[in-house]
């Protein structure tokens, strides 16, 4: 006879249910946390910031962020309001190919620390005039390669 939790842990065709455990985090509840990282990021928040917002641990949020446990629809309704984002940035590029290999699709420190600076400039005229450098500087980079 089957203990209780071994009958719970059996779905309805008879297999194994996925645990964090056994088989590591799903990679959507990865992806999804990735996105919730790189929202907090961009706002320059920290994660005891989001916590306290979101009125859970410090902990619960690095362990949404690593994919280790999942955001539920309405924590994370709660976040995309906290962090400005719609509930789609959340998912966007989940169903994409995976990406090259060493790229990870995630924002470096630098990365978000530019996007932050860029975001704070003053108006948008002296936006497109550094946005306008920085791809020139790219090019004269990319021609000299």
């Amino acid at each position: 006879m089957q203990t209780r939790s071994s009958q719970q842990e059996r779905s309805r065709h008879g297999r194994r249910r996925r645990t964090v455990k056994e088989h590591g985090p799903d990679p959507a509840d990865v992806h999804v946390g990735s996105r919730l990282r790189l929202a907090r990021g961009l706002l320059g928040l920290s994660q005891v910031q989001v916590a306290q917002a979101l009125g859970v641990s410090f902990q619960a949020v690095q362990k949404y962020e690593r994919g280790e446990i999942r955001v539920s629809a309405s924590r994370l309704l709660q976040a995309s309001r906290l962090l400005g984002q719609p509930l789609e940035f959340f998912f966007e590029g989940l169903d994409s190919p995976s990406a090259p290999e060493g790229d990870k699709g995630e924002f470096v420190r630098a990365e978000l620390e530019l996007l932050r600076a860029f975001r704070a400039l003053p108006d948008s005229e002296l936006q497109r005039q550094v946005l306008r450098l920085v791809r020139s500087m790219g090019r004269v980079g990319a021609s000299a390669a």
